[in-house]
């Protein structure tokens, strides 16, 4: 994590076996702001390898249907392509939780401020204090996933 030029710049790799963690990122606000925005992105959102997704939705398909489904199931597996990564963003101020942008872009462009806010977050005052960001790693299908955060104070996107 890098704090230049913002609040927070960050960037990662994520791999298959961190799915269904998260990474948390806490910064401290020292004085009240009238707006605080946030940009994620991730990248690549699709797994291309159409052998690799073939074998992961199978194995799903077994791990999730039952026996007497399964085998008809399992013949429209290509029904479920294609298979996607999926990070997601939650945000708590020093008072809790300030909403989530459970979507499935993988490019956001997110803010907040005491009179509105994007949608999935409560728009209020922008505290000073401990603040956190949170991206839930539902699912990295790809052998790697990488990400970037960048948070700024400010009224527009740079």
């Amino acid at each position: 994590m890098i704090k230049i030029g913002g609040i927070i710049r960050a960037q990662g790799i994520l791999y298959p076996c961190c799915s269904k963690t998260h990474v948390i990122y806490r910064f401290n606000i020292d004085h009240p702001l009238e707006q605080l925005n946030i940009a994620f992105s991730y990248y690549p959102k699709v797994c291309e390898d159409k052998e690799k997704a073939k074998d992961m939705i199978i194995d799903a398909l077994y791990k999730f249907t039952e026996e007497g489904d399964r085998r008809e199931i399992v013949e429209k597996w290509e029904e479920y392509m294609p298979i996607k990564n999926l990070l997601t963003i939650s945000i708590d101020d020093p008072k809790g939780f300030r909403g989530c942008a459970h979507r499935h872009l993988s490019e956001q462009h997110l803010f907040l401020s005491e009179h509105s806010a994007s949608p999935g977050f409560t728009l209020g005052p922008i505290f000073k204090g401990e603040w956190q960001i949170t991206i839930s790693v539902h699912a990295v299908v790809t052998d790697e996933c990488y990400y970037t955060l960048y948070v700024w104070e400010g009224e527009d996107y740079e």
